[in-house]
């Protein structure tokens, strides 16, 4: 009901605004927002009339790719509706129609829409690889210049119908040649259908001294509708099939101790389960617990929130990765700034607390809507250094 609101409400506010402009232009104007009303029926049809498993790849898809349209209405109805209140008074005061307003709006509907669409069909697939130094205090000289590729939030199901460009990214990783390869989880959105066959594209990734991975708060099945005891314990062994066939070693509460570049570091995994609201984690003690103090220790943790109690055993790790955030899939130009600020107090980027260091990747994939608007999709590279 919402949605048809405001798409009402553009209609309305676009014919208005039309009247008296040029044939072609009423013609442009009018066919693109018959084109969005034409996909948002399309959407809301699938939607309801949808009888299939939740978590098939491309049900999941089209629920973001509603997700967008949604985002993007709510977007240039607001505008227009913000814009109207604010010339409805000068308006009124001088007894006449204010035209030069009716012509911003109309603009301001395009703009929205193109960045929408841009968003869509190209940002949300613009992969940056984004390079970043950690320096740690005494480090093992042996371990200095450890390339470690993070990658987080794939949501397998956001890459449905463009698989071959999510196999150009697993290209993208083995060429850095990476001495570790790490995934801090949200491997799907729903369930474990939506990974597909996909395992036999992220295999494609490959890295010197192994890969290793930990699943996210949307990897338990706890997303999909029809949840429950059941369906959770048939999606954690489902998924931990997938992801051993993707090429990681899966993580779940515990701790490895491996060798890179000849020398031994510890990688550790603590899950994340709940919803934003109500986030839970792992056994922190017991996973750090078991790890010597004069290793180089790496934790993945999906959720950065997290991070202050990888303190629990009184030291934390040198190096924890996370994702989870996605930047809110938008910010300002250049992805300096997103509204995802008001949300995580650690949401893209290094923090650091005595000797500890924290990075989070805003992801690669998608979720609630297949966009994403100046906070592009990364792969990070990170290189240790001695402090």
């Amino acid at each position: 009901m919402i949605l048809l609101l405001f798409d009402l409400w553009l209609w309305y506010a676009l014919i208005t605004d039309l009247k008296g402009r040029t044939r072609i232009l009423r013609i442009v104007f009018l066919v693109v927002k018959a084109s969005i009303s034409m996909v948002l029926l399309f959407l809301f049809v699938w939607v309801v009339a949808y009888r299939g498993e939740y978590a098939d790849p491309a049900n999941a898809f089209i629920r973001i790719v509603l997700g967008a349209l949604t985002a993007m209405l709510v977007t240039a109805g607001s505008a227009y509706l913000v814009m109207a209140l604010l010339t409805w008074l000068p308006a009124r005061l001088m007894r006449r129609r204010m035209s030069a307003a009716g012509l911003i709006n109309i603009t301001i509907f395009m703009l929205i829409v193109l960045l929408f669409a841009d968003g869509y069909f190209r940002q949300r697939f613009d992969v940056q690889i984004v390079r970043e130094e950690v320096a740690v205090p005494r480090l093992d000289p042996a371990l200095s210049g450890m390339k470690i590729v993070l990658v987080s939030d794939l949501h397998l199901s956001s890459w449905h119908g463009h698989y071959g460009r999510l196999d150009k990214v697993m290209s993208t990783i083995s060429k850095e040649q990476p001495d570790l390869l790490l995934n801090t989880g949200d491997f799907v959105t729903y369930g474990w259908q939506e990974y597909g066959e996909c395992d036999t594209i992220l295999r494609k990734a490959v890295s010197k001294s192994g890969a290793f991975a930990v699943v996210g708060n949307h990897d338990d099945g706890t997303y999909h509708p029809d949840y429950d005891e059941r369906y959770g314990e048939e999606c954690r062994t489902m998924l931990e099939k997938k992801i051993t066939a993707s090429g990681y070693q899966l993580l779940s509460d515990t701790a490895i101790i491996t060798s890179c570049k000849g020398k031994e570091i510890a990688v550790a995994g603590v899950v994340t389960h709940g919803h934003r609201l109500d986030m839970s984690y792992g056994n922190f003690e017991k996973v750090l617990g078991q790890i010597p103090d004069s290793l180089f220790t790496i934790m993945l943790l999906h959720d950065p929130a997290g991070w202050l109690l990888t303190s629990v055993n009184g030291r934390m790790p040198h190096l924890t990765l996370s994702g989870h955030t996605h930047g809110l899939q938008a910010g300002t130009p250049g992805g300096r700034r997103s509204p995802a600020e008001r949300f995580h107090e650690r949401w893209r980027g290094t923090y650091k607390l005595d000797e500890s260091q924290l990075f989070v990747t805003t992801g690669l994939g998608s979720m609630g809507m297949a966009v994403r608007l100046f906070m592009p999709p990364e792969i990070v590279v990170l290189t240790v250094i001695p402090e």
